[in-house]
């Protein structure tokens, strides 16, 4: 797309820059300049059109590398996050280093970090529309059957909201927190909070507990 833009540009240029040379080669001295006056207004707004034709071009194509910038510098983003919280995932040793713990004391973070990569993944699965409101609403019905997302959101949920939002992002975790309180008017989830083979030494109930409630 750019490499034709700049060929339009140029030969635009080019064809401009060249007609008047053109013309005093067709039309030596004695030939009657009322008619080659005529030719070159109707050449003149030719190349105007052509000009503002390859201007557009110019901008669309602007436009089309910003976006492609623009997504290319998210997704490094969002590759190096995820692969941060693989390592996480991988070595709880280095969750102490995100700060504050993502999950109540004595239960395991690593399920709350697979709750948030699950959550981004729809996101984006969202965000380029292969996600419908149908699916997306059959996930969720499905992930806050299970004590741990419903933990998850209830402590993390706030801080989803609180990013940049488009309205589309916005419509999603609209979504989310109308199947996370359906979650909760039904009841106790199916699948409760499952400790790590090694043990906590903290009761599940208790654990889940100490996170305020709305």
């Amino acid at each position: 797309m750019p490499a034709a833009v700049v060929l339009i540009v140029a030969a635009t240029m080019i064809s401009t820059f060249l007609a008047p040379f053109v013309l005093a080669r067709l039309y030596p001295g004695d030939t009657d300049f009322s008619r080659v006056s005529d030719i070159g207004q109707a050449y003149g707004a030719a190349s105007a059109v052509i000009s503002t034709l390859a201007l557009g071009g110019v901008l669309v194509g602007l436009v089309v590398q910003y976006r492609q910038y623009t997504g290319d510098r998210q997704r490094r983003v969002e590759e190096a996050t995820a692969e941060l919280v693989r390592l996480a995932m991988e070595e709880p040793f280095y969750q102490q280093c995100w700060g504050a713990r993502v999950a109540p004391e004595g239960m395991d973070e690593r399920p709350f970090l697979y709750c948030n990569r699950l959550m981004t993944a729809w996101k984006q699965a969202w965000a380029i529309d292969v996600l419908s409101e149908a699916q997306a609403r059959e996930y969720l019905a499905s992930f806050f059957d299970s004590e741990v997302p419903r933990a998850f959101w209830r402590m993390h949920g706030d801080w989803q909201m609180r990013v940049k939002l488009t309205n589309r992002r916005a419509h999603f975790l609209m979504i989310v927190n109308e199947e996370y309180r359906r979650a909760e008017k039904a009841g106790p989830p199916s699948r409760p909070y499952e400790p790590p083979p090694s043990g906590t030494g903290v009761a599940h109930q208790e654990q889940i507990s100490r996170i305020p409630r709305p």
